[in-house]
């Protein structure tokens, strides 16, 4: 399942405040890099629902996920590690805090199974437990 549009965040405008002002984390398979919502908690995201009528959500976690040739050459590989990151964080959604964030898989999630992959991510300490 991919990430609803309302939590995407576009990389070519956020990735240099993302890159300058975020905090970065490290695990087996990834390296996030999160930081605070460009939006204030008043201001709202505006949207459409899938029948295309305008709606208001409010701030929600967003993200985008960066990979680049060196980490798979193959286009289809490259494509294969961002469906399976998406619905990793689509999975996880609930449990992130209203951020920004942009993910970085690294090619080792082509190999790895699904659960460590989930597992992986749910040990970020920035994740709130609720679940």
């Amino acid at each position: 399942m991919p990430l609803p549009a309302i939590n995407r965040l576009p990389l070519l405008f956020e990735r240099d405040r993302l890159t300058k002002d975020g905090h970065t984390f490290h695990t087996s398979h990834f390296t996030i890099i999160t930081t605070p919502t460009s939006l204030s908690q008043g201001q709202a995201l505006k949207g459409t629902n899938p029948q295309g009528l305008a709606l208001m959500e409010f701030p929600t976690p967003r993200f985008s996920i960066l990979l680049s040739k060196k980490t798979a050459k193959l286009a289809v590989d490259r494509n294969l590690i961002k469906r399976r990151t998406s619905a990793l964080l689509a999975e996880l959604l609930p449990q992130f805090s209203v951020a920004d964030y942009l993910v970085i898989p690294k090619r080792s999630v082509l190999d790895t199974p699904h659960s460590a992959l989930l597992a992986d991510l749910a040990s970020m300490k920035f994740l709130t437990k609720s679940s």
